[in-house]
């Protein structure tokens, strides 16, 4: 259906023509849009003869109410950036298109890592391609974990703990190097969930599972880091200068990070790299590296579908895939464009990034309500770490909020998702 000839057509059409596509980006500095204005953009014109591409850099701050409003008006744009909680609720909404007969035509699906693949999946059909990914894992410093006697980062819960106890150093209440630089943040509670065997809701999308002895679990842990070990503060740690990062400026041990951990590590203290170790994050039940990707969607609206999956596939091809992620220091989600950056080669340490997140990767399970779920899951997060409920409590009145809100689709459509 989208062979050679059908190719052949559009290219003979473009020509023919003026034809425009709309291509929004959510994830860009200005290195990005150099990129993709001076080089990437004129190629696939130059490619593509009376084919023009309209670039737009959305923040994320109003990329959702412009989504919307284009939608509602019969104006999205051909091709859009989304994040890695998306592809459920854009699925279930008809906002993105399904992709599955041009990616069997085109055949590099499996150059994917799973778990960034598996983000622009819901029940079983594909609705974007992999732009870039940030794995989270722990970062530590070889030489204080060694002083503190550990001869390898922790492997458990218990060696985190414990390790981390170690290495504290107060004055006081106050923190003059923390065992542990943690965000009070739903992606960390998810990682120590998955650890431990546990699951958001079960795999239909229609009753929470954060009532589970596991959820719970998972976060007492999570809150005993603050107030049991006590080896990071509630507050987060003050940046030196207002600005260097906490693990960055010395002032940390360990953090659970994605990339730009290391990344900030670059930037102030290069001199440290050599004592920077990166590890999968202690394991309790189940090894797991939590991995969020953001991903190029197309608009079911496209007048010019065809030419559309050209410039995603133009983009998605291993030199330009790897150009972009350098401008953002993202770990490009396909095999060969890690195979052939040269940014990757040049910082080594990403390699181990890339080595966990294929052995051990997971992306969020596709759902349509994920903002509000991971708002909820703040909110429950945050009510433990800071003590104004149990951590049962906590994830109890949250499980009734979410069977609630998972209620409500079933109704209206008497399915779940997977």
């Amino acid at each position: 259906m989208f062979g050679l000839a059908a190719l052949a057509l559009c290219g003979c059409a473009a020509s023919e023509k003026h034809i425009e596509l709309e291509l929004w980006i959510a994830d860009f500095n200005q290195d990005t849009r150099d990129l993709i204005d001076g080089e990437l953009v004129p190629r696939f014109e130059a490619a593509h003869p009376g084919v023009e591409v309209n670039t737009q850099y959305i923040s994320w701050t109003h990329l959702d109410e412009k989504l919307t409003i284009s939608f509602a008006g019969g104006v999205a744009p051909d091709v859009f950036q989304v994040g890695a909680e998306y592809v459920g609720g854009l699925a279930y909404r008809g906002m993105a298109a399904p992709l599955d007969e041009y990616i069997a035509e085109w055949g590099q699906a499996d150059d994917y890592y799973p778990a960034s693949w598996n983000t622009c999946v819901y029940q079983g059909r594909v609705y974007g391609l992999p732009y870039l990914s940030a794995p989270r894992v722990l970062i530590y410093r070889r030489d204080l974990l060694s002083a503190a006697g550990f001869d390898r980062p922790p492997e458990t819960w218990e060696d985190l703990a414990e390790a981390a106890r170690r290495m504290t150093v107060k004055r006081g209440p106050v923190f003059e190097m923390a065992g542990m630089n943690v965000a009070v943040s739903w992606q960390v509670f998810v990682e120590f969930l998955w650890e431990n065997g546990g699951r958001i809701f079960n795999d239909e999308g229609t009753r929470s599972l954060l009532d589970s002895p596991e959820a719970a679990e998972a976060l007492q842990f999570y809150v005993d880091l603050y107030h049991k070990y006590e080896v990071c503060p509630t507050a987060g740690m003050p940046q030196a200068g207002g600005a260097i990062p906490v693990f960055a400026s010395q002032r940390a041990a360990m953090e659970i990070n994605n990339q730009f951990g290391l990344y900030n590590v670059r930037k102030y203290a290069p001199e440290l790299l050599p004592q920077v170790g990166i590890a999968p994050t202690p394991v309790r039940k189940t090894r797991v590296v939590s991995v969020y990707t953001d991903w190029l969607a197309m608009s079911p609206q496209s007048k010019h579908k065809e030419l559309a999956w050209e410039l995603m596939t133009f983009l998605m091809e291993p030199e330009n895939l790897a150009a972009y992620n350098a401008t953002l220091f993202f770990i490009p989600p396909r095999r060969s464009a890690v195979a052939g950056a040269e940014f990757m080669q040049e910082n080594p340490e990403l390699q181990e990034f890339v080595a966990l997140m294929d052995r051990y990767g997971r992306s969020l399970p596709a759902i349509p309500e994920w903002f509000e779920i991971r708002t909820g899951l703040q909110r429950a997060v945050e009510s433990a770490i800071y003590q104004t409920k149990t951590p049962e409590e906590a994830l109890g009145d949250y499980s009734r909020e979410l069977d609630a809100l998972l209620a409500e689709r079933v109704g209206e459509t008497g399915e779940g998702s997977e």
